[in-house]
């Protein structure tokens, strides 16, 4: 058997694993003043979210401006995950109907004996199917974060990357492979107790980072409905 293949599942997927968790911490108590001077300002704060949506900007960009580039992204990002799910959705269509017209006795069986070609194909084909979802985000250290670009990869599928941001009402539609990734996301969140000594510590524990919610697939009327609401919402804007 070659590397490919033994490194390989039907669902492959890379994930990080969590570092260990710090069991305890003493807590340092600080004054107010130095808590507010240890905060980032909104300017530092987008630029950084900036950077993570790998949104190019100018080391001295304005605040506006930079609000701007971001929401300019994001409108960009509805609208290519609106036509990717429309162009799912047709095909969908596209093979219901012949499904429907081709012999009965058609084989929908996976074959035992495929290539190794037809089985990357397989995978790829597996690994990029739409799932419609709504995601939230319950990492505490994220809680203004409007969304997040997540990457995948391996050497079967090759590499998937899709922004997805959070709440979003009308959901969002993730390749299958990011879904698996989102679904095994992990964050370490840390609560305060007291030791036998009575002195306050800090406890680490991992919870999950997001809570997701399948959605029914929207059929290709409906995205087209969508597409045009949002294409009036941004010319209003």
């Amino acid at each position: 058997m070659n590397n490919e293949e033994s490194n390989s599942t039907e669902n492959p997927v890379d994930i990080e694993q969590p570092e260990s968790i710090q069991t305890e911490e003493v807590i340092v108590e600080e004054g107010i003043d130095d808590l507010k001077a240890q905060m980032p300002s909104e300017l530092d704060t987008l630029k950084l979210r900036a950077a993570q949506m790998e949104i190019k900007f100018h080391p001295k960009i304005g605040l506006d401006k930079l609000k701007k580039k971001i929401a300019d992204f994001q409108k960009e990002a509805e609208k290519t995950n609106v036509k990717l799910a429309r162009e799912a959705a047709k095909q969908k269509e596209l093979e219901e109907a012949t499904l429907v017209t081709t012999d009965t006795g058609i084989n929908t069986n996976k074959v035992e004996s495929e290539t190794k070609g037809q089985r990357r194909a397989r995978l790829v084909k597996e690994a990029s199917r739409l799932v419609r979802v709504r995601v939230s985000n319950m990492n505490p250290n994220k809680k203004e974060w409007e969304g997040d670009i997540f990457t995948v990869s391996n050497s079967v599928v090759g590499t998937f990357k899709k922004y997805v941001p959070y709440n979003n009402e009308e959901g969002w539609h993730v390749p299958q492979i990011i879904l698996t990734h989102l679904l095994e996301r992990q964050c370490q969140i840390f609560y305060t107790v007291k030791n036998n000594r009575g002195a306050k510590v800090r406890k680490g524990k991992l919870i999950k980072e997001l809570n997701i919610e399948v959605l029914p697939d929207l059929t290709y009327p409906e995205l087209k409905e969508l597409a045009q609401r949002q294409a009036q919402a941004n010319s209003i804007d």
